[in-house]
């Protein structure tokens, strides 16, 4: 299974990864909380779905479907 490391860094500390299905399980989460944001502050919902876009393109752009 892929996973996706959530820092990145020289040290050779381990870091915790987190797999594309949890990321997907995330991405989900957040456009849910988008939808009901949008329905009490659509400006906010706004900002959370340029933030969402972000998050996506950074951890797997292709595996991430985008927010309508």
């Amino acid at each position: 299974m892929k996973t996706v490391d959530l820092a990145k860094s020289t040290a050779s500390e381990d870091h915790e990864s987190v797999s594309d299905a949890d990321v997907v399980v995330m991405i989900s989460m957040i456009d849910y909380l988008i939808t009901e944001i949008r329905r009490i502050d659509p400006m906010s919902a706004h900002h959370l779905e340029s933030a969402r876009e972000s998050l996506a393109d950074a951890v797997i752009p292709v595996a991430v479907a985008r927010a309508h």
